[in-house]
């Protein structure tokens, strides 16, 4: 099936600045029916208007939007709830003195969605997206994807009129995966249940608190030393390690235990367990090990949160809590703000009354 499109592009002479003089004004006012007008001249080391879109631009909008649209249709093929699609594009122009072509462009797609655990195949699909993309299909410069593990822009990025229109000139930092974990999995299991079994000790036995305690712990570093890192890369080990995570959760429980109409959500009367699960998950989510799905599974976040009536007050009393525990937390202002936006998303996608 074929589909046709057109449009309206104009340029007029000024007395000021008449053709062909070298100073003649560069701009151009395009139409088309339904979004009007766009006004565009040349870049601005060919003389052009900085604060108009020039041809370089337009084309890298079209590869980036195009680029967009088709992600939105493979994900949703794939049943993947999307909440936000970002795209930088960078394009490379070679001018000489017998002219000058497009040589190549890269882009730098970004995805999040509702379900932090499918997020790893949300972004395979970027590849499949860019293939179906009618735009890249058709240029005749090559086209580099580039994916990164991590979020990188948290915010907009500075801007620059350099080539004309405003373009982001932010530079890709160069990222990692999260950091792969030294030693055995099955002895890293054992020292995790050993510090489980510790804690469940603790709790069930009249015994010294204080010397409790001292196992728990004692158990905690054997667990913590197993599962030291290879190299200190994810966010997970930007932000210190499990020993955060475990300070993070505990906080947040403790303003739960004080909160009787919020903690009558919860199925079982001791909250230790549910502690813990949220402990592993959000390890095992920002790069850490990945002992909740080894233990539990897929963690089906919507799945298991859907039996429990969590409304609008729920949310926002889950958000407080947790806001006050990362208050606690001595992080640096990017990380705060990227673990607050985590969470912000998380408990939208786990409402499900009104």
């Amino acid at each position: 099936m074929q589909h046709e499109f057109s449009l309206r592009a104009e340029w007029n002479t000024t007395q000021s600045s008449p053709h062909p003089k070298r100073g003649f004004l560069r701009d151009v006012v395009i139409q088309a029916e339904g979004p009007g007008e766009l006004h565009g001249s040349a870049a601005k080391p060919f003389h052009g208007d900085p604060e108009r879109w020039n041809p370089e631009q337009l084309m890298l909008a079209a590869l980036v939007e195009c680029h967009i649209l088709s992600y939105l249709y493979v994900a949703g093929e794939a049943e993947i709830t999307v909440e936000k699609v970002s795209v930088r594009g960078e394009l490379t122009l070679d001018a000489g003195a017998n002219g000058g072509q497009i040589t190549g462009a890269t882009l730098y797609p970004e995805v999040w969605v509702a379900d932090a655990m499918l997020l790893p195949r949300a972004r395979q699909l970027h590849e499949e997206a860019h293939r179906q993309c009618f735009i890249a299909r058709s240029v005749n410069f090559p086209i580099t994807l580039a994916v990164p593990d991590e979020h990188q822009m948290p915010e907009l990025p500075q801007f620059s009129s350099r080539l004309g229109a405003p373009i982001a000139v932010l530079k890709p930092r160069q990222s990692k995966k999260p950091s792969q974990v030294s030693g055995n999995d099955d002895a890293r299991l054992a020292a995790l249940r050993a510090e489980q079994e510790a804690e469940r000790r603790r709790r069930d036995s009249s015994e010294d608190p204080n010397a409790s305690a001292q196992a728990t712990r004692d158990a905690a570093v054997t667990a913590q030393r197993t599962n030291a890192p290879a190299e200190q890369t994810s966010f997970y080990d930007q932000v210190g390690g499990e020993l955060t995570f475990r300070k993070l959760v505990y906080e947040f429980y403790q303003q739960v235990e004080a909160d009787p109409e919020f903690k009558a959500m919860y199925p079982e009367e001791d909250l230790g367990p549910a502690e813990e699960r949220l402990r592993l998950f959000l390890i095992q989510y920002w790069g850490g090990p990945s002992d909740y799905s080894q233990l539990r599974g897929h963690p089906r976040l919507r799945a298991r949160h859907m039996p429990f009536h969590i409304d609008a007050k729920a949310r926002e009393t889950w958000l407080r809590f947790m806001r006050n525990a990362m208050d606690t937390l001595d992080l640096a202002p990017l990380h705060y703000d990227t673990m607050w936006e985590y969470f912000q998303r998380a408990a939208r996608a786990m409402q499900n009354q009104v």
